[in-house]
C-alpha cells in the first residue's frame, strides 16, 4: 500500500515556529494541520530487487480526518484515495481497485497513527509508534517505530526532516534494505533520477 500516502500530509502547509523541538509531542502538536492542504512531491523508492529507482511525482492533498489524496502525474498518471475505511486506486490504462482497510491492520493502524498528528493529538500516534525527536529550528528531526508486530514485519521505522517551518523530507524504511524517500516542496526541485540512497540522506539530513 501506499504508506507514504497515509504520512505525508502530516507535512503539508507547514507552520512556523522558533524553539527547540527536542520534545516529539510539542513537535507533533505543530504539525497539527487545517484542511484542504496540497503540496507537490517527488518520491523516489529503493529496493534490492530492482535495477534502478523508482521515481514518481505529483500532489498530496489532505481533505480532511481520514481523507487523503496521492495524485501522480509522472511518468504517468494514478489516482489513489482514502476514504474512511477504503482505499481506491485508479491508474490510467487499468481497472481502478479497492481496497478495504480491515484487509490490512498494520496500515489502518498507520492511518490512525497519523490522524493523530494531523489533529495534533501525540496520545492517539503513541497508539501506534514510540515517537522522538531531535534538533531544533534550523534541522529537526521526527522518527517513529511501529509497535504492532505486523506494522513492524513491512515497516521499520519513518524519519520527517525539516528546517524551521518547511518539512523537507519524509523516508519510510523497511525491510531487506528497501527504503522510500519523498521530498517535499523546494527540496524535490532539481532532482536526478539516478540519485543514491546515501546522496539523498544526505540532502534531507537524515542519519
Amino acid at each position: 500500500m501506499r504508506i507514504l500516502l497515509a504520512l505525508s500530509v502530516c507535512l503539508l502547509s507547514p507552520r512556523a515556529w522558533g524553539d527547540a523541538v527536542a520534545d516529539p509531542e510539542s513537535l507533533i502538536h505543530r504539525l497539527a494541520r487545517t484542511a484542504p492542504a496540497s503540496v507537490g512531491f517527488v518520491e523516489v523508492r529503493y529496493s534490492s530487487l530492482l535495477r534502478a529507482p523508482i521515481v514518481v511525482s505529483g500532489e498530496l492533498t489532505y481533505l480532511g480526518p481520514a481523507r487523503l489524496d496521492r495524485d501522480v502525474t509522472a511518468p504517468y498518471r494514478e489516482h489513489t484515495a482514502i476514504r474512511d475505511e477504503s482505499v481506491s486506486i485508479e491508474r490510467e490504462g487499468e481497472q481502478p481497485r479497492t481496497l478495504a482497510l480491515r484487509r490490512a491492520p498494520e496500515l489502518r493502524g498507520l492511518l490512525t497513527g497519523f490522524s493523530g498528528v494531523l489533529a495534533g493529538d501525540s496520545a492517539a500516534v503513541k497508539r501506534s509508534f514510540a515517537i522522538a525527536a531531535k534538533g531544533a529550528d534550523d534541522a529537526w528531526t521526527l522518527e517513529l517505530t511501529p509497535l504492532d508486530p505486523g506494522m513492524q514485519r513491512r515497516l521499520d521505522r519513518i524519519v520527517v526532516t525539516g528546517a524551521a517551518g518547511e518539512p523537507r523530507c519524509l523516508l519510510v524504511f523497511g525491510p531487506h534494505e528497501a527504503a522510500t524517500v519523498m521530498l517535499l516542496g523546494a527540496a524535490a526541485l532539481n532532482l536526478r533520477a539516478d540519485v543514491a540512497l546515501a546522496q539523498l540522506l544526505e540532502h534531507c539530513r537524515a542519519e
